[in-house]
């Protein structure tokens, strides 16, 4: 932090580094500079930006800077030549080093880890070089991560902070954080280099002591247990030595360390805590062989190792007959039938083996992949989570989040096969989203339609809709828009209504990440139940609109503009009487431009919609300038002589939206229709728009209106 002097009062401020390049950002743009760039190009979120804003007020104010902020444009600062010298002077006092919040975050965890003394919110403070107040938000931030491992984090005034709980706690928070923060081949290097960030919370050197230790049982463990499960091995026996040294160390349950007393693996560990009291001139407790026991016994097994007799607790007619319920059961939930897949049967009940035991010993799983597959697959996670339930029922313990995500895989992996032996292709239920729900989303619905067939496009939405959520009776699960959403909780892509080829390289990476998501079957009776009760009411609502639209078509001929705005007064003059009214219907119409005109490359014909309260019935109507007019479309200047105007209620239905969208589509899709566009006299034009809503009308009442 660096303190400014406020001008009303005197008083001393702090002002973050963070604050302080904004400003410095903004002030290398002469013009207006959106949030979402400033987002971007500082690679931070557009929500820290906001949370800021106060912050970024009161440094402008101090240093005389003018702020401007406006909606949908973003920030503008204007400075003379002696203001911007004041910003660097204050940008020169920042020390080199800056943390973001995350690494301030893993920095403060690891500091109470490595060290159970109190520290004083100064240290953390001047360690990381932000105020005292963020280190106290900071540690709102990290107390759930301890008390999720069962740590307490005290916090005493004039004394300090730091953290209690059992050894065997710290042991697995240790683990976990190391876990967390690296790859399993990043802390394979690290224990062979020099890495401060992790020395700190494990010594290097006794690391590569156990590590020698381990070579000398590479025949049996090495070759026996997978990279993973060595490198945790070597990681737990590194820290237990480390807190042995300290005078820290483990008591185990009577009962379970006499059962492991009789296991062959007690044996190897009782021979590892020899070397170790050599090495290390210290006295391995029983207690702590007992815990290498449990992990060489919970940890995975190379493909085709060899097994005790001692380890086959769990007979493989117990753990078949248990898979083979876990995939019925999955079948009831998914509605996917898959007894066939001999795969997956092999495949969970080599993977259930190791998997129980460590559950029945309460040891720790890691699955680093669980936050990808709990965001990228939630059905199949979710159903996993279900069908776990067998496991827990079966053996009598608690399945954690991280096995149901090794669930999750050996299904996902499985329902893919089926998919591919079935010849079904999974389409992924996607919603086109624009400003009022009809317009620019319908011409990227045809596009969209044409270059993705995996996509199964169900409907085009507003942006309100995407607020309000009332999309979610359409189980969606991909958003493509035309403007930016920060409401919506589905995976969205913004893209140019034209899809432009970057456009199209990102949507077809979100295709393949998504195509592996489930969506559980509804059952036919449910289905025909839903339909039955849903198409009269549909068939109704789809008449009404073709009526009403008929009864407002127009082409309006021969009008002079000398540019969009004048054009979009006549189109309000002609849509309402009140002058109120009327400059409701242009702001409207301007906002929507404001995002950039939609018009039809080489077609001269620009897309002009909109959405109010004022508009009591849809519209639609066909405009021709006498000469064209520039218009701003999506970076580009278009020249525009023909316009088509789309107006509709504020609370238009679904149904309504849907007819509105069929005459968009048809700017794309239909050639005729953008010939009479241009050309036609008005009876055949309204003829041949009249013919299109007929036809798809037909063609609903033919299957119900579903």
């Amino acid at each position: 932090m660096i303190n400014g002097v406020s001008k009303d009062g005197g008083k001393k401020v702090e002002y973050s580094k963070r604050v302080v390049e904004i400003i410095e950002k903004l002030l290398e743009k002469s013009d207006f500079l959106s949030i979402a760039q400033l987002a971007d190009e500082m690679n931070i979120s557009k929500r820290t930006i906001f949370r800021d804003m106060d912050e970024i007020e009161a440094f402008a104010k101090d240093l005389g800077l003018v702020l401007t902020k406006k909606s949908k444009l973003g920030l503008k600062v204007e400075a003379d030549v002696k203001q911007r010298e004041q910003v660097q002077n204050y940008a020169n006092k920042f020390k080199g080093t800056h943390f973001s919040q995350e690494e301030r975050l893993n920095q403060i965890i690891m500091e109470l880890l490595r060290s159970r003394e109190p520290r004083k919110f100064y240290y953390f403070s001047n360690l990381l070089g932000v105020s005292e107040a963020t280190i106290s938000y900071d540690m709102d931030k990290i107390e759930p991560w301890f008390k999720e491992r069962s740590i307490t984090l005290v916090r005493k005034p004039g004394f300090g902070v730091f953290v209690k709980g059992k050894e065997i706690d710290f042991r697995k928070a240790i683990v976990d954080f190391l876990y967390q923060n690296y790859e399993h081949q990043d802390l394979v290097a690290m224990i062979s280099s020099t890495n401060g960030f992790v020395e700190n919370v494990m010594d290097k050197e006794i690391s590569l002591k156990v590590s020698k230790i381990l070579s000398k049982y590479e025949t049996y463990i090495a070759n026996r247990l997978t990279d993973q499960s060595y490198m945790g091995l070597m990681i737990h026996l590194s820290i237990a030595v480390q807190r042995i040294l300290r005078g820290e160390s483990i008591i185990m349950n009577g009962d379970i360390l006499d059962n492991l007393r009789s296991d062959s693996q007690f044996d190897i560990a009782r021979s590892i805590g020899v070397d170790i009291e050599k090495e290390f001139t210290i006295k391995f407790p029983e207690d702590e062989l007992g815990y290498i026991t449990m992990h060489l016994k919970g940890s995975k097994l190379r493909t085709g190792a060899l097994i005790d007799q001692q380890d086959l607790i769990i007979s493989n007619f117990e753990l078949s007959r248990l898979s083979s319920a876990m995939i019925q059961k999955f079948k009831e939930l998914s509605g996917y039938d898959l007894k066939e897949d001999e795969k997956l049967l092999i495949g969970l009940v080599s993977h259930l083996r190791p998997a129980v035991t460590r559950m029945k010993l309460a040891l720790d799983i890691r699955n680093p992949l669980l936050e990808k597959i709990m965001e990228m697959y939630p059905e199949i996670y979710k159903m996993s989570s279900e069908t776990g339930t067998l496991i827990a029922k079966q053996f009598d313990l608690n399945v954690p989040k991280e096995e149901v995500g090794y669930i999750a895989m050996h299904f996902g992996a499985a329902v893919e096969r089926y998919l591919k032996l079935q010849g079904i292709e999974k389409k992924i239920r996607t919603g086109v989203v624009c400003s009022s729900g009809i317009g620019t989303s319908s011409l990227l619905y045809s596009r969209l339609v044409k270059l993705f067939p995996r996509l199964e496009v169900v409907g085009q939405f507003s942006k309100e809709d995407v607020i309000y959520n009332r999309i979610s009776e359409h189980q969606l699960e991909l958003l493509i828009t035309t403007i930016a959403l920060d409401a919506s909780e589905l995976p969205s892509i913004q893209v140019n209504p034209l899809l432009m080829t970057e456009d199209i390289e990102r949507i077809k990476q979100v295709v393949s990440i998504l195509s592996n998501n489930v969506r559980p079957y509804k059952s036919q009776l449910e289905r025909e139940k839903q339909d039955e009760s849903e198409s009269v009411k549909r068939i109704h609502a789809l008449t009404e609109s073709v009526i009403t639209i008929e009864r407002n078509l127009k082409l309006f001929r021969d009008i002079k503009a000398k540019n969009s705005e004048q054009l979009l007064k006549q189109i309000a003059d002609a849509n309402a009487t009140d002058s109120k009214h009327k400059k409701q219907i242009i702001s409207v119409l301007q906002e929507r431009e404001k995002l950039g005109s939609t018009v039809l490359q080489g077609e001269g014909i620009a897309l002009i919609h909109g959405k109010s309260e004022v508009i009591k019935e849809m519209t639609f109507s066909v405009w021709r300038l006498v000469k064209p007019i520039t218009m701003q479309a999506f970076r580009r200047n278009e020249l525009v002589d023909k316009a088509v105007v789309m107006l509709i209620p504020e609370n238009a239905s679904k149904v309504q939206l849907e007819v509105m969208s069929l005459l968009s589509k048809a700017l794309v899709e239909d050639n005729l229709m953008i010939q009479m566009i241009s050309d036609a006299d008005e009876k055949l034009l309204l003829d041949h728009i009249k013919g299109i809503m007929h036809k798809w009308l037909n063609r609903q009442l033919k299957t119900g209106g579903l």
